[in-house]
């Protein structure tokens, strides 16, 4: 059974994960976003329960810049990467709700 409260919009924007104390910095490519959270695949990870800041690259706009926790990790040949939640609503959610419906729109 899914536990995903929000609808998953499959997309491919790039985007650059800075873990909160490590200062380890992950780029990578979100492959799908809701507005709850996303799944970044990256070739590196950090712990589940980790707290992070995402800039999320939007094609024709200016980043947005989200605070996610890291929910899962998956590192199979096949999907690694990194199941990240927004933890707290921010002054982007009007800007990610609206990059969520223009790539729902599109179909990507």
């Amino acid at each position: 059974m899914d536990k995903r409260e929000a609808v998953r919009v499959p997309v491919h924007v790039k985007a650059r994960c800075r873990c909160a104390g490590s200062g380890i910095v992950i780029e990578g490519l979100v492959e799908d976003v809701s507005r709850s959270g996303m799944f970044l695949r990256a070739p590196k990870w950090v712990r589940p329960g980790s707290a992070a800041e995402i800039d999320l690259v939007v094609p024709g706009d200016e980043a947005l810049r989200l605070n996610v926790e890291v929910v899962r990790v998956e590192h199979s040949d096949g999907k690694a990467g990194m199941g990240l939640r927004f933890v707290e609503p921010t002054a982007t959610s009007r800007s990610l709700a609206n990059f969520i419906m223009r790539q729902h729109a599109s179909g990507r």
